[in-house]
């Protein structure tokens, strides 16, 4: 999986060969779906978690994860 720089360079330079628009965002896309799926992944799992009082940090994991869906 590409890191976040490389998927910003990489959209910089198709931005500066003169690609439009539609092609900026259907390459973010791309880059950007793995991702999603994964964090919706984890939430689901962590989710499993939220009601055990023996678990610490769960709601402000999950707030984390959430926002940044």
């Amino acid at each position: 999986m590409p890191k976040y720089q490389d998927i910003v360079s990489e959209l910089i330079r198709l931005y500066e060969a003169g690609y439009n628009d539609a092609m900026l965002a259907s390459r973010l896309r791309d880059h950007m779906e793995p991702k999603h799926r994964a964090l919706t992944r984890a939430e689901r799992f962590i989710r499993g978690f939220e009601d055990d009082e023996l678990q610490e940090g769960i709601p402000a994991l999950l707030k984390e994860i959430r926002d940044a869906q």
